[in-house]
């Protein structure tokens, strides 16, 4: 489902964004027409400057003069005396065509003042130019003048320039427009698949890590009951037994304390993940806090013949503004891993660090420690150095539920390899100046 979602967005993304890059082309080729036309009148304005200067010279010489331009410039021409006698008309463009290009010339002239010079003295005008419609779809410009020769004649001449069609310059420009809409596809292609993935990935990630923890979850849970089941059949088919039922029993209270624990501990998680875990903040005495420690674990420890050591300054620790509870959760978490992986006559040891700026507590074990290939997932859910799970008791959860405890608390949590062999455990707060009222977890200045 999360695929098809980001290949749809994908796809959209990818429309939208050519889309865009085709109105700039096609905006960016109006501009290239537009430059065109602006250069056909200028390049028609010139030619009608320079046919004018030389008819004005040797207008004797007029049909040469015009049959070069229309050769050399495509500058098509008709060329009448004062009589309106029709002296030279472009032979490269059918009569008819010519004749409906000069009845529109002439319409044109007769809406035009073309006025003599000062004193009734004829003079050459060069009228603006126009545009014209031929018989087909082709347009043309036209520059109709009046030339005072220095023979004294005077000529009316009409100049007719072929515009360049829209659908031409199109397929001059199609080309250059074509590679560049190509490898902006291409780009936006690759850019959204790229940034699609990205985006996603956290996305996945987390799916990932879901289905994971409910695969894991399944499967921690499916063992105690298929333990529950087993004894209570046998505590069924063994009532007359007294002894075997109350093993049973006790089995089966075990397993259920187990998958008790269990779903405790998936549900803190799932709270994490939903942001609903709450902190009780006061102040905390961190002598108190480190004996309740020692001595909740000191038994536990002796029953399994593990050395427990408390190691506590001469002067009394600074006030902690935290959650106790959360606090204790953490360390306990950490005592229970340490004793986890702590053989008999082995040392644990429960010391603190202070300066002026962190407090923090370490936990130290001297047993196996943790192997290079392990270290990189120690905090992730129901991952378990122990990969034959001889220890049933530990599901993988405890150090990522001290992992997001620490992050509520907003201090610093992590482990190194003890000098010797083992695993050292630590948690540090840091000394912040705060508002009592706004005191975040940290020591109390």
């Amino acid at each position: 489902m999360l695929k098809q979602l980001s290949k749809r967005l994908h796809l959209f993304l990818t429309v939208i964004l050519m889309a865009i890059i085709t109105l700039i082309l096609c905006f960016a080729f109006g501009s290239t027409c537009q430059s065109q036309r602006t250069g056909e009148i200028t390049y028609i304005q010139r030619m009608a400057s320079l046919i004018i200067y030389q008819l004005e010279a040797d207008a004797g010489d007029f049909q040469n003069v015009l049959s070069d331009y229309e050769t050399d410039m495509k500058v098509y021409s008709i060329l009448k005396n004062a009589e309106g006698e029709t002296l030279y008309e472009s032979p490269s463009l059918p009569q008819e065509e010519l004749k409906t290009l000069m009845d529109q010339a002439e319409r044109y002239l007769q809406t035009q003042s073309m006025s003599p010079g000062s004193g009734g003295t004829p003079v050459t005008e060069q009228g603006g130019y126009m545009e014209i419609r031929g018989n087909g779809h082709d347009r043309y410009y036209g520059i109709l003048s009046t030339v005072s020769a220095r023979n004294g004649q005077i000529y009316t001449l009409a100049l007719f320039f072929k515009q360049i069609s829209v659908w031409t310059m199109l397929l001059r420009q199609l080309p250059a427009y074509g590679i560049i809409w190509s490898i902006a596809f291409v780009c936006v292609f690759l850019a959204g698949r790229f940034l699609m993935g990205k985006a996603f990935e956290p996305t996945e990630r987390v799916l990932q890590s879901q289905r994971s923890f409910v695969a894991a979850a399944s499967h921690e849970l499916k063992s105690p009951l298929a333990v529950i089941m087993a004894n209570a059949e046998t505590a069924r088919d063994n009532l007359d037994q007294v002894q075997e039922v109350e093993g049973c029993l006790k089995t089966i209270d075990a397993e259920c304390l187990r998958m008790s624990r269990l779903v405790q501990d998936m549900l803190l998680l799932a709270s994490s993940d939903a942001g609903q875990w709450t902190l009780q903040k006061r102040q905390v005495n961190v002598d108190t806090l480190l004996i309740t420690l020692y001595e909740a674990f000191e038994p536990v420890c002796a029953g399994k013949s593990i050395a427990l050591e408390l190691e506590m300054g001469e002067e009394s620790y600074p006030d902690l503004y935290t959650d106790p509870e959360r606090l204790f959760q953490i360390l306990s978490i950490y005592m229970d891993n340490a004793v986890s992986y702590s053989s008999p006559k082995q040392l644990i040891r429960i010391r603190t660090k202070v300066t002026a700026k962190f407090l923090t507590f370490f936990i130290e074990d001297h047993g196996r420690g943790i192997s290079l290939k392990d270290k990189p997932f120690i905090f992730d859910r129901f991952y378990c150095a122990d990969e034959s799970r001889t220890d049933k008791s530990h599901f993988g959860l405890g150090l990522s539920i001290a992992r997001e405890l620490a992050k509520i608390l907003g201090c610093e949590m992590g482990f190194f390899d003890t000098p010797g062999g083992g695993a050292t455990f630590f948690l540090t707060f840091r000394s912040e100046k705060r508002n009592e009222t706004a005191m975040p977890a940290g020591i109390r200045s």
